[in-house]
């Protein structure tokens, strides 16, 4: 108990302090808040293409920055958004290649392959009702597939391109708006900051600074993981398919298979999962041999992507354990679909970091010491 004497130690454990009422200016902001959060969920859709550009202004900055020491800012900025469409075209037209080249190619040529498969199966003795089941998926795919005109799928993209006219028209809006966004960040970003109240500004910075920085560092390593799957998976299967007899069709989808690569690593732990499937189809059509040096292969892909590629790139970020990855993602899934789950591990980042700062926050309004680092020294009594 503590004597009263002013200066005495108090042995009682601290605890947080009582909080008054929230002031006016907290009431005003947070209904601020609300209005914007359900504006923006109403028009989410016709907003898609501006968050891109807000995401891809968060990158150009620091380029625009650096040009800036030696040409005016708003030049800077048209070269800088003249490189990205350019080189934007340029991903888009070969995506465009290897998808009219050999995807158009593979559904195509998907029923004989599947008349192979049956065939092959046929020879193997299986038991009844597995082939029985396998019979009837290769039907379905056959009757899916037959007699595909590449003239409908192109007819059927540009319908559905007609029919959002306002998110292509936006899409021709974005080197424009990503050009007022780069040329005017500096003026944008000091009249942010004024419009901030003063007592709430180191708490604004810091929410934007976690998101920033947690946002960027996902989608660069999703690009980087990406970009080397692409370049292993489509390597790999055009070596499997000049060095394994009869497995030619690896070489000729080689390019199109590492583009699925690429795309479904976007979807955490069971995205190489739908990557290895049309893999695998092609391989049980070339035979048993190729179909051991896919299955291998991909194994070995897969794997060196979990323990090497994701640790590395993704690891800073993410910090969380597999069983947790696979929770958030499963409740991202089932909130949202496949979107939920793309971005359930950077919103479940996001949402860790911005607890830990108020906590922090609330920890020091309540005159409670944080807790030393594990392993470090007790700090000293008063």
């Amino acid at each position: 108990m503590s004597d009263g004497t002013p200066g005495a130690a108090d042995p009682s454990p601290r605890s947080f302090r009582g909080m008054g009422a929230p002031s006016l200016a907290f009431v005003v902001a947070l209904l601020a808040g609300i209005v914007l959060v359900l504006v923006l969920v109403a028009s989410a859709s016709a907003l898609v293409v501006f968050a891109i550009g807000a995401a891809l202004a968060f990158f150009l900055v620091p380029v625009v920055g650096r040009l800036e020491r030696r040409m005016p800012r708003f030049l800077a900025a048209i070269i800088v958004v003249a490189i990205l469409v350019a080189l934007t075209v340029g991903i888009l037209l070969v995506v465009a290649y290897i998808v009219v080249e050999q995807g158009i190619v593979f559904l195509q040529n998907l029923p004989e392959y599947m008349a192979q498969l049956r065939a092959g199966i046929d020879t193997l003795n299986l038991p009844a009702w597995l082939e029985t089941a396998l019979d009837g998926t290769g039907s379905a795919v056959e009757g899916g597939t037959t007699g595909f005109d590449p003239s409908t799928l192109v007819t059927g993209i540009l319908q559905g391109a007609l029919g959002i006219v306002g998110v292509v028209f936006s899409f021709f809006l974005l080197p424009f708006f990503l050009f007022y966004l780069l040329k005017d960040q500096p003026r944008m970003a000091a009249g942010f900051h004024r419009a901030v109240p003063e007592p709430w500004r180191a708490d604004v910075e810091a929410v934007l600074t976690i998101i920033s920085r947690d946002l960027a560092t996902f989608v660069k390593a999703e690009l980087m993981v990406g970009a080397i799957q692409f370049c292993i998976v489509a390597a790999g299967n055009a070596l499997i398919g000049l060095l394994v007899p009869g497995a030619h069709v690896m070489l000729t989808f080689a390019l199109l298979l590492g583009l699925l690569a690429f795309v479904f690593e976007a979807i955490p732990q069971i995205g190489p999962i739908f990557a290895y499937i049309p893999a695998l189809l092609l391989a049980l059509t070339a035979g048993p041999a190729a179909v051991v040096a896919v299955s291998v292969f991909y194994f070995l892909a897969f794997n060196f992507e979990g323990s090497v590629l994701v640790p590395t790139f993704q690891g800073q970020m993410i910090s969380f354990g597999g069983a947790t990855v696979l929770v958030v993602i499963t409740i991202g899934f089932a909130l949202a679909g496949i979107l939920g789950a793309i971005v359930a591990l950077p919103v479940a980042a996001i949402a860790r970091d911005t607890f830990a700062h108020f906590f922090r926050r609330a920890q020091a309004v309540g005159g409670i010491p944080p807790e030393p680092p594990t392993g470090s020294a007790p700090a000293p009594a008063a």
